[in-house]
């Protein structure tokens, strides 16, 4: 289907760059929404007005008008309606230089106006007469002159019927042009936030140090669009970091200042003693107090921060158990945690191991900052049979991945899971001593637990929190304050 599209990029009313040409294809590779929508239509060159909508919110939003047909005015009235849409405007202005925004942008906005522009051509046929017109001059330069006639006639129809289409465009004043450029622009918003979520910037930053490529991002926001559980996971992750870094500047607005230990000097007028302050209301102390202020020599309170937990690498158990599958609640919660989980740590370059388990232990999935983003989708698609659970082994996995991997020394363990499982008092006391040795903080995040549970793995937390169906966000932002 794309390759019989492909040929079909040629613009019709307003001339294109080759770049815009470029990542239009990219997307019609990934997009089969996209592809369905502009083959299963009677209007046919629809495709090449959504590349001319696309080239004008990426490339160049005024149009740069080519020779004008009469099959193709319905194109150019669409386009002098956006042209004096205030919203599409603005939405250029959003996606210039931006191909990922662009072409999600124009999806919305033909998907949006497809079924208008149904409704207006009433079925008929809106094609590309040139092909019509060659045959006619051949029919022509041959003496066909009945094969000349019925050509003309048939084509005569098709330049009726595309203009009649054009005129009750024209009629129709722009009806339905703001509302789909305010979807567009929605769905972009949505679409980044979704990919932030999973820790890749929408455009490539300068200070990427492996910028994921348009290409792959434009996969992404598909793969994201076409699966509904990705999507939910996501949009609670996004819930829980904004919480998160909320949650994180409360912290530090309380806690952040430390303990006070003594007087010392410098310039950070927060901490700035009064006496000194002082000197600002008399007149022949002033000039000293700036020359003080800018030197660092000011008397200030000497603080010192507090110690802060985690914050290494981390190992998280992630239960997949029967029970997490039961409830649909606890499968997108405990993904969306990892999704936040991983997002921190990519954030702060720290690295990150999975650990899979139900009633058996699945090899580690290592996530490197910034990186491996194709096994953190598959651990978010895909998770393994709905067995029973068994806490020993993933436990015994993730000291292992501590004591003998050096990119791990000293790292934290969060531990997701929504049940019980026998551990001997042997081996609590074991492990115990083990995290103590290692320097290891260990997590507990319960999800939705059975009331009146109690896990033994409390014991051994540094820290646990319960998640309940709603995500209880407070303990959400405490989780990620700790982590």
């Amino acid at each position: 289907m794309f390759t019989e599209l492909k040929a079909e990029l040629t613009p019709i009313t307003t001339a294109v760059s080759e770049t815009s040409k470029l990542f239009w294809q990219d997307y019609l590779k990934s997009s089969q929404a996209m592809v369905e929508v502009t083959s299963e239509t009677n209007i046919k060159t629809l495709n090449s007005f959504a590349l001319e909508v696309f080239h004008r919110l990426y490339y160049s939003p005024i149009p740069e008008w080519l020779p004008e047909k009469p099959e193709h005015q319905w194109a150019r009235v669409l386009h002098n309606q956006l042209s004096e849409s205030e919203e599409f405007q603005n939405l250029t202005l959003t996606c210039s230089g931006d191909p990922l925004g662009a072409a999600i942008a124009a999806q919305s906005m033909i998907t949006n106006l497809h079924r208008q522009l149904k409704d207006a051509s009433g079925d008929q046929e809106i094609d590309e007469l040139d092909t019509l017109r060659a045959e006619a001059r051949k029919a022509k330069r041959d003496g066909d002159e009945e094969l000349f006639q019925q050509l003309q006639a048939q084509g005569q129809a098709m330049s009726e019927a595309a203009q009649a289409f054009a005129q009750k465009l024209e009629e129709m004043e722009g009806e339905g042009i703001g509302e789909s450029v305010e979807d567009a622009e929605g769905e972009v918003q949505e679409k980044k936030d979704e990919l932030e979520a999973l820790g890749i910037s929408w455009g490539n930053e300068s200070g990427d140090r492996n910028p994921t490529p348009t290409a792959e991002k434009l996969k992404l926001a598909v793969l994201i669009e076409e699966n509904p559980q990705l999507k939910k996971i996501l949009d609670l992750a996004g819930n829980a970091l904004e919480t998160a870094n909320r949650k994180c500047r409360q912290h530090q607005a309380e806690a952040g200042y430390g303990e006070l230990v003594g007087i010392t000097t410098g310039n950070d007028v927060s901490q700035i003693l009064p006496q000194e302050l002082g000197r600002l209301s008399d007149s022949r102390q002033k000039l000293s107090f700036y020359r003080d202020f800018l030197e660092g020599q000011l008397f200030q309170n000497d603080l010192q921060a507090p110690e802060e937990k985690g914050k290494g690498p981390m190992v998280i158990c992630l239960d997949c158990s029967g029970s997490m599958k039961e409830r649909v609640s606890r499968d997108l919660w405990s993904k969306a945690l990892i999704v936040a989980l991983v997002k921190l740590a990519n954030e702060q370059d720290r690295v990150v191991s999975v650990v899979r388990f139900e009633s058996v232990c699945y090899e580690p999935i290592e996530i490197h900052p910034k990186e491996d983003i194709d096994q953190l989708i598959r651990l978010l698609v895909t998770s393994p049979t709905n067995g029973g659970t068994k806490f020993q082994a993933p436990l015994e996995k993730a000291r292992d991945i501590i004591e003998q991997d050096a990119d791990y020394s000293e790292a934290d363990i969060v531990f997701i899971t929504d049940g019980i499982a026998p551990l001997s008092s042997v081996f609590l006391q074991d492990y115990s001593e083990s995290l103590e040795k290692l320097k290891t903080n260990f997590f507990l995040l319960e999800i939705e637990p059975e009331w009146g549970w109690s896990s033994e793995l409390r014991k051994l937390a540094s820290q646990s929190w319960v998640i309940n169906a709603e995500g209880n966000f407070d303990e959400l932002g405490a989780v990620f304050t700790a982590c």
